[in-house]
C-alpha cells in the first residue's frame, strides 16, 4: 500500500509545480513511510510514498520506468496474481529483476497497454504516463478499494490518493460543492465521482481516465458487474456452494501474499467469521485476528467475535474501545478522512487498525459480504415493506395518505420532541403515534423499492436540507430504480457502487493508511463479484433469511450456533457519547457565533436543533453527529 500523487499542465507550467508535488508526497507521509520518490519530465510530474509489503529492497521503488522506456508508472494497491502475468510476459521475452508486482504491472502495460488491466486481480490506483504519445492514464481497481482524487480546470490535472494531496498544489482555490454538502447531509457520505469541492472528482471505480496531450479527456469503464447479473448460473445448489467455496479459499489466500505478517479484523458475524475460518484452515500458517468491543452490550460485539477465535484457534486480541479512546481520535476526524465523513464507526476501525499495526503490517477486512449475498437489515426491512405495501388496496393507501397529509403530524412531532416531559411519556407518544403516522404516510407514497430504499435511508430530509442550507435545489442523484432484476437485486447493486466504497471502503483505508498497514479485502476479489451476482437471488436470500448460500459454506467451519443471531452491525453510542462525554465537541464546534460567523448553515435552525437534542430527542441524534464531522472537518481545512 502506498501513496501517490502527480500533475498535468498543458501549457504555463508554474515555476513552483515541482515543489508543489514533494508536498503533495510528504503529506502522504502516512501512507508510504517506507521511502519516496518523484519524477518530472516538462509539464508532467508523478511521485510515490511507499509502504514495503512485497519486494522490501529498492528494487520496488517508484516512480518505475518500463524496460522499453515508453511508460512511467506511480501505483498504490497490490496485484495479487502477479507471478501468473509474471510468467506469462517471461514467455514474451521480458525480463525481471525484483520479486514484487509493481515491475509486473508495468511490463504488463508495456505489452498489452492500457487494457493489461483486465488481467489484474486486486486493488490498485495507478497513474501511468507514456512518453510515446503523452498521454495520461489514471485506473481504479474494479470495486473502488483504493480511492483516486483528481481535480481538472481545463488546463491542468492534478491528482492523489486523499485530497489532502491535492490541497498542497497551489495554482486553485477550494470551494465548496453544494450538491457534494446535500449528499453528505442526506447520506452520511459524499458518493463518486463528486468530492466536497467543486471540479475535483473521485474517479469511479472499474474505470480509466485517458488524457491526451491536447488535454482531450475521457473515462471509460473497463469492467461492469453487470455483466455477471444479467448471465444467471444455472448449477444446482450443492455444485454452487463447492465453487463458492473454491472461490473463497483462493481469493482469500491470495490476500494472504505478502513479505510482512498479516493479520484478520474479526467479529464473528458471517463474513469475518469466513475469512478467518478459511484461512485458519488453507492458509497454511496460524493466523492473527483482531476484535474491537464496547462496555455497551448492545454494541459489543468481541464475546461472538472470541468464541469463533476459540474455535478456530487463532491467536486473538480484544481491545475495548473506551470514551477516552473517542476523545483521542475525533480531533483527527477532519484530518483523518479530509472531507465530509458521518460514519461513526470509523472510530473503533481506527482503534482496531492501532491495535493491529502493533504486530502486522498487513490486515484483512472482511468488507463487501453484505452487498454479494444480501446481508443488510435494511434489506430485509424494504422486501418486508415492500410485500406488506402490495397487499394493501390502492383506494385505501390514497385513503390513508390524504387524511395523514390532512394532519399536522410533524408540528406535532416538533412540539414533543422541544419539550422537557418526561422522558417516558415522550418516547411513548412519539414512537406509538407521531413517528409512525408520519413513516407510514410517507412509505405509502412511493411508488418503487428506489424511491423507498432512498426514503429509509435519508438523514436529513430535503425539508430540513432547505432550512439548513437555505438549498432549494433537486434530487443530485438517482436511486437503485436504475439497476435491472428484482427488487433485492437493485439493493444490493446500488450498495455496491455508492454505500461500499463512498463509506466502507473509504473509512477501511483512511483508518489502516493513518497507522500505516496495509487493509485488504477479500471479498472484494472480481471473480467472487461476478459470482454472487450471477447466483439466482435465491440463493443469496432465502426464505430462511440472507446470505444463504455463504452461510452453507461457513457452517463446514463454524458451527450454526456461533452464528445464527441478529445481525449486529459495527457501530458505537454516539449519541450517549455526545450527550455526555464529548458534549465538549459540540460545545466547541457548534458553538453558535462561530456556525453564524461561517456563513454555512442558518444559524437559528442550528440552535432549534441543538435544543431538541439537549431535550433528548433521540431523532437528532444522527443529524447532530453529521454537523459535528462536517464542522471537524471545515475546522481543519477551510478555517482561515
Amino acid at each position: 500500500m502506498c501513496g501517490i500523487a502527480g500533475f498535468w499542465f498543458k501549457r504555463d507550467v508554474p515555476e513552483a509545480a515541482q515543489q508543489w508535488l514533494k508536498d503533495s508526497v510528504t503529506s502522504l507521509h502516512h501512507r508510504g513511510p517506507d521511502d519516496r520518490g518523484l519524477w518530472f519530465e516538462g509539464g508532467v510530474g508523478l511521485g510515490h510514498a511507499r509502504l514495503s509489503i512485497l519486494d522490501l529492497s529498492p528494487l520496488g521503488h517508484q516512480p518505475m520506468a518500463s524496460r522499453n522506456g515508453r511508460w512511467v508508472m506511480v501505483f498504490n494497491g497490490e496485484v495479487y496474481n502477479f507471478r501468473e502475468i509474471r510468467k506469462d510476459l517471461k514467455m514474451l521475452g521480458h525480463t525481471f529483476f525484483g520479486t514484487g508486482d509493481s515491475e509486473v504491472i508495468l511490463e504488463a502495460f508495456a505489452e498489452w497497454g492500457p487494457a493489461a488491466v483486465r488481467r489484474f486481480v486486486g486493488m490498485f490506483a495507478i497513474a501511468l504516463w507514456s512518453k510515446a504519445d503523452s498521454r495520461l492514464y489514471l485506473l481504479r481497481d474494479r470495486v473502488g478499494v483504493k480511492p483516486l482524487y483528481y481535480g481538472w480546470n481545463g488546463n491542468s490535472l492534478w491528482f492523489g490518493s486523499e485530497l489532502k494531496a491535492l490541497r498542497a498544489f497551489g495554482h486553485w482555490s477550494p470551494q465548496l460543492d453544494r450538491s457534494a454538502m446535500v449528499d453528505y447531509f442526506r447520506y452520511g457520505y459524499i458518493a463518486e465521482p463528486r468530492s466536497i469541492y467543486q471540479n475535483v472528482f473521485k474517479l469511479p471505480a472499474g474505470h480509466w481516465l485517458e488524457l491526451g496531450p491536447d488535454g482531450e479527456k475521457k473515462i471509460e469503464p473497463y469492467w461492469s458487474v453487470l455483466d455477471a447479473a444479467l448471465n444467471r448460473r444455472q448449477s444446482s445448489e450443492n455444485e454452487l456452494a463447492e465453487e463458492l467455496e473454491a472461490l473463497m479459499i483462493d481469493a482469500f489466500r491470495y490476500r494472504m501474499i505478502s513479505d510482512v505478517p498479516v493479520g484478520v479484523f474479526l467479529s464473528g458475524g458471517i463474513d469475518s467469521s469466513s475469512v478467518a475460518a478459511i484461512l485458519q484452515h488453507h492458509g497454511g500458517q496460524r493466523i492473527k485476528t483482531y476484535t474491537i468491543g464496547l462496555n455497551d452490550a448492545a454494541f459489543d460485539e468481541s464475546p461472538h467475535a472470541e468464541r469463533v477465535a476459540r474455535h478456530l484457534g487463532t491467536e486473538h486480541t480484544t481491545r475495548i474501545l473506551k470514551v477516552s479512546d473517542a476523545m483521542r481520535i475525533l480531533p483527527q476526524w477532519g484530518n483523518l478522512y479530509d472531507e465530509p465523513f458521518g460514519d461513526c464507526s470509523g472510530v473503533p476501525t481506527l482503534l482496531v487498525s492501532q491495535v493491529a499495526s502493533e504486530s502486522v503490517k498487513v490486515v484483512l477486512s472482511a468488507d463487501g459480504g453484505d452487498e454479494l449475498f444480501s446481508g443488510y437489515n435494511s434489506y430485509t426491512a424494504m422486501l418486508t415493506q415492500r410485500r406488506k405495501l402490495a397487499a394493501i388496496p390502492e383506494w385505501l393507501g390514497a385513503a390513508t395518505v390524504a387524511v395523514l397529509r390532512a394532519l399536522p403530524i410533524d408540528q406535532i412531532d416538533s412540539l414533543l420532541a422541544a419539550k422537557r416531559w418526561p422522558v417516558e411519556l415522550n418516547h411513548r407518544l412519539r414512537r406509538r403515534v407521531t413517528i409512525p403516522c408520519a413513516k407510514i404516510r410517507d412509505r405509502l407514497q412511493t411508488r418503487t423499492v428506489g424511491e423507498m430504499f432512498d426514503q429509509a435511508l435519508t438523514i436529513w430530509s430535503y425539508g430540513e436540507l432547505r432550512g439548513l442550507l437555505g438549498w432549494d435545489g433537486h434530487p443530485a442523484r438517482s436511486n437503485c430504480d436504475i439497476y435491472p432484476g428484482e427488487d433485492g437485486e437493485k439493493l444490493c447493486l446500488w450498495d455496491l457502487h455508492h454505500y461500499l466504497p463512498g463509506d466502507i471502503l473509504t473509512k477501511v483505508d483512511r483508518s489502516t493508511m493513518a497507522v500505516s498497514i496495509e487493509g485488504r479485502e477479500p471479498f472484494l476479489d472480481h471473480r467472487l463479484v461476478e459470482f454472487a451476482f450471477g447466483l439466482p437471488f435465491r440463493f443469496r436470500r432465502s426464505t430462511g433469511g440472507p446470505k444463504h448460500l455463504l452461510r452453507k459454506v461457513l457452517y463446514k467451519y463454524v458451527p450454526r450456533e456461533y452464528l445464527d443471531r441478529p445481525k449486529q452491525g459495527f457501530g458505537v453510542p454516539i449519541g450517549q457519547w455526545l450527550a455526555g462525554d464529548l458534549r465538549v465537541l459540540i460545545d466547541q464546534y457548534l458553538e453558535p457565533s462561530l456556525i453564524a460567523a461561517q456563513g454555512i448553515f442558518n444559524a437559528e435552525f442550528v440552535g432549534r436543533l441543538l435544543a431538541r437534542f439537549r431535550a433528548g430527542d433521540s431523532l437528532t441524534e444522527h443529524k447532530v453527529w453529521l454537523l459535528l464531522a462536517f464542522q471537524m472537518w471545515h475546522a481543519r481545512w477551510l478555517s482561515n
